[in-house]
């Protein structure tokens, strides 16, 4: 009987010390909304058709993955590809890496490198970033372009480009090599 309440101490002593020496444990909280974002939506290989009034296929925009988080009208994306015909027929592909859809504004901002092709091969413009204002059918760059076509490249500050006339402006130190 002695030999089981000596057993019994020893090992109450032995939990106290072991408790007594450990790192307090702490119990797991809930994380609020609002300390964490959420990701609302997440899409793989995607494709967002817009159509004009005519129901004829206006722009096509052509994704990777889309991320959209919990009450923002923002979708981060991947590996974009962006379609649109000017007035003229003329098609244009624009590509970049990675971009950020505004959806109330109906904006895409590219980034992490930009390619802009005019489908049948007169013109190509690459940049760093820019913005193309979708219900607008233009972009606008602020960062350095080239534009490389017809046996010239052209590089400048920034540019605009209207989707619907087929019209590209660079801006700002404007300079010209031909072929």
């Amino acid at each position: 009987m002695k030999t089981v309440i000596f057993t019994l101490g020893i090992v109450a002593l032995g939990i106290g010390l072991w408790g007594s020496f450990s790192p307090p444990s702490s119990q797991p909280s809930r994380t609020d909304d609002t300390e964490a974002a959420l990701i609302a939506s997440y899409l793989v290989d995607g494709t967002r058709t817009h159509f004009s009034a005519d129901g004829s296929a206006s722009d096509l925009l052509i994704i990777g993955t889309a991320a959209r988080w919990h009450n923002s009208d923002e979708t981060e994306l991947s590996d974009i590809r962006y379609q649109a015909q000017a007035e003229d027929g003329t098609a244009w592909d624009i590509d970049a890496s990675a971009g950020i859809f505004f959806e109330n504004t109906n904006e895409l901002a590219l980034k992490n490198g930009v390619t802009v092709i005019e489908r049948n091969g007169e013109a190509a413009m690459t940049t760093e970033a820019m913005r193309i204002y979708m219900d607008e059918n233009r972009a606008e760059g602020q960062h350095e372009v080239v534009m490389t076509g017809r046996g010239s490249r052209t590089t400048g500050s920034a540019f605009e480009l209207d989707l619907s006339t087929n019209r590209a402006t660079l801006i700002g130190n404007v300079s010209t090599e031909y072929e």
